[in-house]
């Protein structure tokens, strides 16, 4: 396993002797590994049961047992600010070709080009993007996969940039060359009629999206509690400041999801799901912002307080996306202000 090596011209802001409270990990990916993708399937419905009754549930467990489907997939549901019950399934790759021919593939392809997707009462949506590894990072706990680490294709090394601040950025290869700034400097939105459409969205270059995840499953009623009161309001408060000030903020999208299996059962985790105009304005709300600092407070007292006992498994992901036609951001039928519809500049097909 290796990654790529940039001569550095950023420095790294780890502080000098800096200990991590906690150990953490990170993907690393075989030689010949150039890029990782990613696919967020949705389907949006009036409720639960009018999404589990469209046909995109056949389709897309056919697709993922494809030759060429995903190392690994999950799913999720949230609602959105429509009111929409959405439901989305997140795929991964490690060959851009068995990406491309999956989506290519006349099951996947077939479907997701039918001219009926326009008529019926759902709406969908596709967020597929080609990250070079050099241009993501990723932080894990050793014993709990989630994610890509989830993937029987990937190693886990322990980072030893973890804990402080600029650790995100330390961790992205390109980081160590580039400072990796959008040409793009503010988001604008944008009004367009979306039903009974198909729109296919540009995105702009360094482009930064984070998922990141609490999973409490493993943790006993006194643990359990305290993650509830600590650590859990604060992310409930940071997730609703990017939400109602996105436009400020420079993220065009925050999807707070509850992890679920196929059917919609929840398990005991929660992950957001965020598009940032650039992963300097992710940086601005992580380091600046009182409700972030919120969550990571609560979040190093947790480690101090359990130490090595401590139960909780966090993780994310972290990708910076180049320019160029290696994705496809699309939606079909979608209620207007979905994903990135309302901020995205766009063609309609």
């Amino acid at each position: 396993m290796a990654m790529p090596v940039f001569d550095r011209v950023h420095p790294l802001r780890k502080p000098k002797g800096f200990e991590p409270v906690v150990q953490r990990w990170s993907t690393a990916f075989a030689n010949n590994c150039r890029a990782l993708c990613v696919a967020f399937h949705g389907v949006q419905g009036k409720g639960a049961e009018e999404v589990h009754a469209s046909p995109f549930f056949g389709w897309i467990e056919a697709a993922l047992a494809l030759p060429d489907g995903p190392t690994v997939s999950d799913h999720a549901a949230f609602v959105d600010p429509n009111g929409l019950y959405t439901h989305i399934v997140a795929a991964y790759w490690l060959d851009e070709a068995k990406r491309d021919r999956f989506l290519a593939h006349p099951i996947v392809a077939g479907w997701w080009d039918d001219a009926a997707r326009l008529t019926e009462p759902t709406g969908y949506f596709r967020e597929s993007m080609t990250v070079p590894v050099e241009r993501q990072e990723s932080i894990y706990w050793q014993d709990y996969a989630g994610g890509l680490s989830a993937a029987p294709d990937v190693a886990l090394y322990p980072t030893p940039w973890c804990g402080y601040y600029g650790a995100m950025r330390d961790r992205i290869p390109l980081a160590a060359a580039d400072t990796l700034e959008s040409p793009v400097h503010a988001l604008l939105p944008v009004e367009r009629e979306t039903r009974g459409a198909r729109w296919r969205l540009a995105i702009p270059h360094n482009f930064a999206v984070i998922r990141s995840a609490a999973f409490w499953g493993r943790c006993d009623p006194e643990q359990a509690d305290n993650y509830m009161r600590e650590l859990r309001e604060p992310l409930l408060k940071g997730m609703d400041f990017l939400k109602e000030n996105g436009e400020a903020a420079g993220c065009a999208s925050l999807r707070f999801q509850q992890t679920c299996d196929a059917a919609g059962v929840p398990v005991l985790e929660t992950h957001a799901l965020g598009y940032f105009l650039s992963l300097g304005h992710l940086e601005n709300w992580a380091e600046h912002h009182p409700t972030h600092e919120a969550i990571f407070s609560a979040a190093i007292a947790r480690y101090r307080k359990y130490g090595k006992a401590n139960q909780l498994r966090t993780w994310h992901e972290v990708f910076v996306l180049p320019e160029g036609d290696k994705h496809q951001f699309e939606y079909v039928n979608c209620a207007p202000g979905t994903g990135l519809l309302g901020f995205l500049p766009g063609e309609r097909v």
